[in-house]
């Protein structure tokens, strides 16, 4: 795989927050948003190599990435580009690019997934997450 350098600022609460998980991980920094960028925007085999990953994952990482959603730009360009291809509008970028929200979502969808079974194996209550639960009454 081909790299490149980028500069990139963050705040200092997510450099923060990425030094803790990069500590505990034992790796650097870079590799922890490297695997966050390929979250977002990687292929299949990042995807399930992430997925096998989830384990090593703490539990506080785990409730994060259940809670992690589009933002609410891409939610909302999503539904858009949803509605106008249900009219059959839409241009061949515009294709691509529901392609591409709709993968995010999956992925999304297969890690949460995934993160809710590991979170129930180590003794969470993930019932309230899913609201499975019945209303008292």
């Amino acid at each position: 795989m081909k790299r490149s350098t980028v500069e990139l600022e963050i705040a200092l609460e997510i450099e923060e927050y990425v030094r803790v998980i990069a500590k505990g991980e034992n790796c650097s920094i870079e590799a922890i948003l490297q695997e966050g960028l390929a979250l977002l925007f990687g292929n299949d085999s990042i995807v399930e190599y992430l997925l096998n990953r989830l384990s090593n994952c703490r539990d506080e990482q785990l409730w994060a990435l259940i809670y992690q959603r589009l933002t609410q730009s891409q939610d909302s360009r999503m539904r858009d580009l949803l509605y106008r291809g249900s009219e059959g509008t839409l241009t061949k970028q515009e294709k691509a690019e529901l392609k591409y929200h709709v993968d995010l979502v999956d992925r999304q969808m297969l890690l949460r997934s995934r993160a809710l079974v590991l979170l129930k194996e180590r003794g969470h209550d993930i019932d309230a997450y899913l609201n499975t639960r019945p209303e008292a009454g």
